[in-house]
């Protein structure tokens, strides 16, 4: 029995059937897995364990081969970590250099056999693991340097794609281990159990407990050997974030070349202190001996960035007239070039050659198959009645199919139809054209919310253009009038279909189709709508301004429906407490403020830097005056004023966005003074580390007692509420009460939505349906929390 498969047993447990006397492994080879449009047979088993098991599996249409992992969880935390690692490997995936995400499907433990939650995950197949490639070319002398300058740089690009992403996405557990050789030579990044888009930023402030809890769950996530000096000695004070990957980088760098890890025994002391010894008579590496001191400095924030690494290896490559893209020959030579692997079933190796790493920790929850311990009843009795009753679907992108989910059977979501280039990771235009035609001929409206345009003639004329900016919540008009736009459509003809699409199918699609869905009177609250959403298509990631616009039109639609006003409101001052830790001594912030009026900037407070006061923890808060009065759809921003030397040569002001907020002045009650936000309810606040436990924004205002009436008549004022009804989003009675019995009557409501539903009308208790830390608002000197 290999070694994984040792590590594995123990971590199921002795209760478990992970053990060779409690399994049948090859219960589930020569069944058939039907995910969306494929039709696999599962041909061989690559690895297994206590709770999880890979597959190698075929399409029985084109004959391409698979990598199917098949998980069990019995905890929420665990259902929790592995979408999350579904929806990393989904929005990473159709990077060169990242292993190919095709799809995946999961049953909750109410519908399955075992009692528990089941994940199947589907990826491309790939030769197989590097380190048993690089064995191989080793046992015969030392790599080229052409070859490590090729691994290299392909792992970085793959790293690079992972810190552009908003936030950045940190994977945390870099090693050779989760590094793929694929069928045409290339580097393939897998394993993303482990990532997150938390960064940390301990400080003299941290107690003993808060360091404890974050070490702890650090620890779970990191090899020993791979961590950085601020991860073991977190009372450094060193911010953790992206450059524990750059770390990670000069570890694999100085593995590649030295055959040896410079922290092998994991050590805390040699790391701590970062001391390495790099071989004073090596000559065939030197052109790497700076990366390597580069990557492995003590204080993160002397290392490089994943972009200053890769223009680095760039320019080796230029020097050394070498495409450090193309595929690294020298390993497919020594392993008899390109082709399908066939590793022995339930070797280490074989584990990741799916591209889903199996790989050995010393600490759960390193991955994927770490987190999932304990014993498993038995394989599939009946994939395919199984596959029948999946409830989440994440959209396949293997060649020939659309990205495109019915939320209910008259109203779609795709992503952005594409033409050339950009087609071939997006839907192509034809093939979308040509779906619909067929589905729907005649019947279907396109609803673009994305701000590109197309041709409207290609889908015949029946588009509509919303041009919804991106990381922000649509104008409350806009929102309105396509919810009219698209009951109106359905109303004309039973058959009619609604297709919505953003860039990619998720954050403004999700906001159009979830407000649609509670202005049917489906939902009384955007929790249920969301919740349903993110069960027919996937997680939408939309910010809490996303979810109070969708509540605002479950206010405008209720029983008794809220209206929006026109008056305006004066925001005297924003006030934040207690003060935020931006400054790069994490000792308070330099704030600045901007406000928005639709798209038309209506004030700010920025001016020289030296002239705007410094706030530090021990004033307590932040105060910044504003004093402007504001009417429809508001933005405030709130930046942190920087100084650098760059911008002090420019004469220019650096700044970094703390966070935002939207709302509608038309529900702010009339007798409102001061509306608190925790920072749970605050948008694009995504370093949650720089904001001290109970912060809240306060927003002084004061609504004028006249009306003033806008340019242009507000949709909802000439609307009328009689006939809305939710069967008006199904084909049959019976799809409906499907749906019901799913996400509306199962849907469980949070204390905060239990109580938003039962208060009186009032413009901010939506919002606190979604934490709990509900925001509260002050009338007429009284406060109240919502």
């Amino acid at each position: 029995m290999s070694l994984l498969q040792s590590a594995l047993d123990f971590l199921a447990g002795p209760g478990s059937l992970g053990g060779a006397a409690g399994r049948d492994q090859t219960d589930f080879v020569g069944q058939t897995v039907e995910m969306g449009e494929l039709r696999l047979r599962v041909r061989r088993v690559l690895a297994e364990g206590g709770f999880a098991f890979v597959y190698e599996a075929q399409d029985l249409g084109s004959g391409r081969e698979y990598a199917l992992k098949r998980l069990l969880s019995n905890e929420e935390e665990k259902n929790r970590v592995i979408i999350q690692e579904v929806c990393f490997m989904k929005k990473l995936s159709g990077h060169p250099n990242i292993v190919q995400f095709c799809s995946a499907a999961s049953i909750g433990k109410e519908e399955s056999d075992t009692g528990q939650a089941e994940f199947l995950l589907l990826t491309e197949l790939c030769k197989g693991q590097l380190v048993e490639f690089l064995k191989k070319v080793e046992s015969k002398g030392p790599l080229s340097c052409d070859t490590v300058l090729k691994i290299f740089y392909q792992t970085c690009r793959a790293v690079q794609h992972m810190h552009k992403q908003k936030p950045p996405i940190i994977h945390r557990d870099l090693k050779v281990e989760n590094l793929l050789l694929s069928n045409q030579g290339t580097i393939k990044l897998c394993d993303f159990g482990s990532a997150t888009t938390i960064s940390h930023y301990p400080d003299y402030s941290w107690s003993a407990q808060q360091r404890a809890l974050v070490e702890e769950e650090i620890t779970r996530n990191t090899t020993p050997m791979y961590r950085t000096p601020e991860i073991v000695d977190l009372y450094s004070n060193f911010p953790i974030g992206e450059k524990q990957d750059i770390w990670a980088l000069g570890c694999i760098l100085y593995l590649l070349c030295f055959r040896q890890h410079p922290f092998e025994d994991g050590a805390k002391l040699r790391i701590v202190n970062g001391k390495y010894v790099i071989p004073p008579d090596d000559t065939r590496y030197s052109v790497f001996h700076g990366l390597i001191r580069a990557t492995l400095k003590v204080n993160p924030e002397e290392r490089l960035s994943i972009t200053e690494l890769v223009n680095q290896l760039q320019e080796i490559a230029a020097a050394r007239n070498v495409n450090p893209k193309s595929p690294i020959t020298e390993l497919l030579e020594q392993n008899g070039g390109c082709g399908s692997a066939a590793p022995p079933t339930g070797s280490a190796s074989s584990g990741c050659s799916g591209g889903l790493a199996v790989a050995e920790y010393d600490q759960p929850y390193g991955g994927l198959l770490d987190i999932l311990r304990g014993g498993t009843e038995r394989l599939f009795t009946n994939i395919k009645d199984t596959s029948s009753k999946v409830i989440q679907s994440v959209a396949s992108y293997a060649k020939g199919d659309l990205d495109i989910s019915y939320i209910t059977s008259r109203i779609a979501v795709m992503s952005f139809p594409a033409e050339g280039v950009e087609s071939a990771i997006k839907n192509n235009v034809e093939d979308v054209r040509l779906f619909l035609d067929s589905k729907h001929p005649g019947r279907y409206t396109v609803y673009n919310l994305s701000p590109r345009t197309y041709r409207p003639s290609r889908f015949h004329s029946r588009v509509s253009e919303c041009g919804w900016v991106a990381r922000r919540a649509p104008s409350l008009h806009s929102l309105y009038s396509l919810c009219r736009s698209m009951h109106a459509w359905l109303r004309q003809d039973p058959k009619n279909v609604c297709v919505v699409h953003c860039m990619d199918g998720r954050a403004a699609s999700a906001v159009a189709v979830c407000s649609f869905l509670c202005f049917c009177r489906l939902f009384s609250t955007a929790e249920a709508a969301v919740y349903m959403f993110s069960m027919k298509r996937c997680p939408p990631g939309i910010w809490p301004s996303h979810k109070r616009y969708i509540e605002y039109v479950c206010d405008m639609v209720a029983e008794e429906p809220i209206t929006p006003h026109s008056k305006p409101v004066l925001v005297k001052a924003v006030a934040m407490t207690p003060v935020p830790l931006f400054s790069k001594q994490r000792h308070g912030c330099r704030p600045f403020c901007e406000v928005y009026v639709g798209d038309e900037r209506v004030a700010t407070t920025s001016q020289e830097y030296d002239k705007m006061r410094d706030f530090r923890v021990e004033d307590g808060k932040a105060v910044i005056p504003l004093d402007v009065a504001v009417q429809g759809d508001v933005l405030v921003v709130i930046y942190h004023a920087r100084s650098t030397l760059g911008g002090r040569l420019q004469a220019k002001m650096a700044s970094m966005k703390m966070f935002q907020i939207q709302f509608h002045t038309g529900f702010v009650p009339r007798n409102a003074t001061t509306v608190k936000f925790a920072k749970y309810d605050l948008d694009a606040c995504d370093i949650q580390e720089k904001f001290p436990d109970l912060f809240q924004v306060h927003l002084e205002v004061e609504v004028e007692p006249r009306d003033r009436p806008s340019r242009e008549a507000p949709p909802w004022e000439s609307a009328s509420m009689r006939g809305l009804n939710p069967k008006i989003l199904f084909s049959s009675r019976e799809e409906q009460q499907d749906v019901l019995s799913k996400f509306g009557k199962a849907f469980p409501l949070g204390a905060a939505g239990a109580r938003a539903l039962g208060e009186a009308s009032c413009f901010w208790r939506r919002a606190g349906s979604f934490s709990d830390h509900a925001p509260t608002l002050s009338m007429a000197g009284k406060e109240r929390r919502l």
